[in-house]
């Protein structure tokens, strides 16, 4: 079967091309607008596919060319394209049933992929060695087959968890196979320089890098399933070395995989906007968990005035804009000494104050010698002041009001820039909205815009992480809906949305 598989993973190379993504996602609305019959629709849908399949190939031809298209492809884009897209989409008619058969082939696939290894007699616990392509296949279809079940409370918190297991185990607990997880093994826990290693996360192709629009920490469990946050990405950027001294050879192929990343990070941006804070960030995931204590206990919340919000969102730009300075500096800094751990600037300045660090690497248990609270494995000199305050500030954050660490953190602000035009869209209908109240009050933002708005029916807004819970409770039928691409995907429904 495995020969099989990896026919068809080669084959399916145009299908993680962020570019056909985005070419589908602006000619299905106009299908749609045209009130084209499904049928139709996926007709002229696996047409574009196929065009741009066959430009796909004869790009490819020329050597840098296709260098430059695997810097930015990621199987991320593929399941999206297979079986999240169609997911959305497809009305729940006659075709439906037959495409659930899709999502339920990737589940029994990866659920035998799984299994092989440990089939074949070798005694050992390896986990689940499994390609990331599958097991990312596997785990999207497997929500989706659940999806009709569940509430739309229900489905939000399966994704929730089932994100915050891939990306905070995932670089330990999923690897390609045994030898891949031996690998993994040894290099996990191993400090250089009393610093966490920079380990490999288990999504990383020496032809590209994958980053998601959210906070998952590449200092978790053997550097995470992806490589990182997107600051983490734009400090590598601000770090290539172009200087007459530096290596022009290395800077030209981390300036090529980087390029790629940005443009696969913005693409996949344009099309979920800051859907990422709301669902998949390991860290708000964890956050929230200190937010339910707090309901448990009955205790008050705080709803920050517009000048406090102001104050957070300048702070946040304060910080990420200050790390990303000193990462353009370290380059040139480092140049004067022999061993990095004595350079009085982090590899990754930000990473340094971000309470991902510690908190993932903690969590995943990415380095066994490493203690909970903040040393000098985890940053330098002021940088291990910085991090007990920062630390500090997550946790009353998160205990004393609803995700006011949000509101601070520069990934979630460079993700907020695409709620207004990107694919995403918060519709509300005025006709029947009777100024209850209910969204401001459930919204974790402390959003009032969903309520005040009477005039317009796009009530998108910068903070909105998209979590949907102002849908779920909305008390008017149809009253509020998310669309995706003009495509309405779920709505307001008095007993709860779906």
């Amino acid at each position: 079967m495995a020969p099989f598989l990896e026919t068809l993973a080669d084959s399916a190379r145009p299908l993680t091309s962020p570019f056909l993504a985005l070419v589908v996602m602006f000619a299905l609305p106009g299908m749609i607008r045209r009130r084209l019959g499904t049928g139709n629709r996926l007709l002229r849908t696996a047409a574009i596919i196929g065009a741009f399949a066959a430009l796909h190939l004869a790009a490819g031809s020329s050597a840098g060319v296709s260098r430059w298209l695997a810097a930015t492809e990621s199987p991320v884009v593929a399941v999206f394209l297979v079986v999240v897209l169609p997911a959305m989409y497809l009305p729940r008619g006659r075709w439906y049933p037959l495409f659930m058969l899709v999502p339920l082939f990737f589940v029994l696939n990866a659920a035998v992929l799984v299994s092989a290894p440990y089939l074949d007699g070798e005694p050992g616990w390896y986990w689940y060695p499994i390609r990331p392509a599958w097991l990312i296949a596997g785990v999207a279809s497997l929500l989706v087959l659940l999806q009709p079940v569940f509430k739309l409370r229900q489905f939000r918190f399966a994704v929730r968890l089932t994100c915050f297991l891939v990306l905070t185990y995932g670089g330990c607990a999923l690897r390609s196979g045994r030898e891949d997880y031996r690998a993994a093994m040894d290099r996990r826990g191993s400090l250089r320089g009393g610093v966490i290693s920079d380990t490999i996360p288990a999504l990383q192709n020496d032809n590209r890098m994958t980053y998601l629009p959210s906070a998952p920490c590449r200092f978790s469990a053997d550097g995470g399933y992806v490589h990182g946050c997107n600051m983490e990405m734009m400090q590598r950027i601000m770090q290539v070395d172009w200087s007459a001294d530096g290596n022009r050879t290395r800077a030209v192929r981390e300036t090529g995989l980087l390029v790629g990343a940005l443009v696969l990070f913005l693409i996949v941006s344009m099309i979920m906007a800051r859907w990422f804070c709301g669902w998949l960030c390991p860290l708000s995931f964890m956050g929230d968990a200190l937010d339910c204590a707090r309901r448990l206990l009955r205790l008050p919340h705080l709803k920050p005035s517009r000048p406090v919000k102001l104050g957070f969102l300048f702070s946040g730009l304060s910080l990420g804009g200050i790390g990303l300075v000193m990462a353009r500096v370290y380059p040139y800094i480092i140049r004067k000494y022999s061993d990095p751990a004595n350079c009085p600037i982090p590899l990754y300045p930000f990473c340094k104050i971000c309470p991902s660090q510690p908190i993932c690497s903690v969590v995943g248990q990415a380095a066994p010698e490493n203690s909970p609270l903040p040393g000098l494995s985890m940053g330098w000199g002021y940088f291990t002041t910085l991090y007990v305050v920062l630390l500090a500030v997550f946790a009353v954050s998160f205990a004393a009001g609803r995700r006011l660490w949000c509101r601070l953190c520069p990934m979630g602000m460079i993700s907020g820039v695409f709620n207004r035009g990107g694919l995403m869209t918060l519709r509300k209908d005025p006709q029947k909205c009777n100024r209850c109240g209910v969204c401001a009050e459930v919204c974790p933002m402390d959003i009032d815009l969903v309520r005040s708005e009477m005039q317009k029916t796009d009530v998108t807004c910068y903070d909105c992480v998209l979590c949907l819970k102002c849908v779920e409770k909305c008390p008017r039928d149809g009253c509020l809906s998310l669309e995706h691409a003009g495509v309405k995907v779920t709505e307001s429904r008095f007993a709860g949305g779906h």
